[in-house]
């Protein structure tokens, strides 16, 4: 048993293979997507040094790992592009808090069609019965959620506003009313569709992050609710 250890560990022209495949494991585990590229990266770097002091070089084994070293460093150019995107972006910070899931890439084609939108005191942001062309996302300040003309909750900086409706594909119950002064980022509703039937990772993290959301909208009802 220990010259088979001896073997497999005790050959210094083997420590670079050991800890290119070591890093490579550490990325099966990485979530965050840059990381797991910059490990990838790290991970071929070694097994190059690796297959180029091995007695007889593995030319094939350097030109794959090379190849893939590319690949990856482009992909990296890219997402660190979408991060500078998202960064300079007004609202950026707050998008990529709120959808979690996506990747700054993702977030990046997002940005596109996002825009800021200001309302003063009391201005209507979506009426009762209204079809919901945008959701919107609360940056600044507050907006009240009136049914009936009876303000049902509040809602502050990163709370959504329309996806109800937009889940349902269906008109708003509620009017939707600045609180004092508003800010919101809105994202048409076509465009949002769009994005998602074009890249599902989209569509799985706008609606993870919807629905979410929802669920802390009926479980903050269900405690005032209790209490009354």
């Amino acid at each position: 048993m220990l010259d088979i250890l001896s073997l497999f560990f005790g050959n210094r022209i083997d420590i670079p293979g050991h800890i290119g495949f070591l890093l490579m494991a550490v990325s099966l585990f990485l979530t965050n997507i840059l990381w797991l590229r910059v490990f990838l990266i790290l991970s071929f770097a070694f097994l190059i040094v690796y297959f180029a002091l091995s007695p007889m070089p593995l030319y094939t084994g350097i030109a794959w790992m090379g190849l893939f070293i590319l690949i990856n460093l482009y992909r990296l150019k890219a997402l660190l592009a979408a991060r500078r995107v998202v960064d300079a972006a007004t609202g950026g910070a707050l998008l990529r808090d709120s959808l979690a899931d996506l990747d700054d890439e993702e977030l990046a084609r997002l940005v596109e069609f996002g825009e800021l939108v200001d309302l003063d005191d009391g201005a209507v942001l979506i009426g009762a019965g209204d079809a919901v062309n945008a959701i919107y996302l609360v940056a600044t300040g507050k907006a009240q959620v009136e049914v009936g003309g009876v303000v049902a909750a509040r809602l502050g900086r990163g709370a959504f506003v329309g996806e109800v409706a937009f889940l349902a594909d269906a008109p708003s119950t509620a009017t939707i009313r600045a609180a004092g002064p508003l800010q919101v980022i809105a994202l048409d509703t076509e465009q949002l569709r769009l994005a998602g039937e074009s890249d599902p990772r989209i569509a799985a993290g706008i609606y993870h992050a919807m629905g979410r959301a929802l669920a802390k909208k009926l479980l903050a009802t269900s405690r005032v609710r209790a209490r009354a």
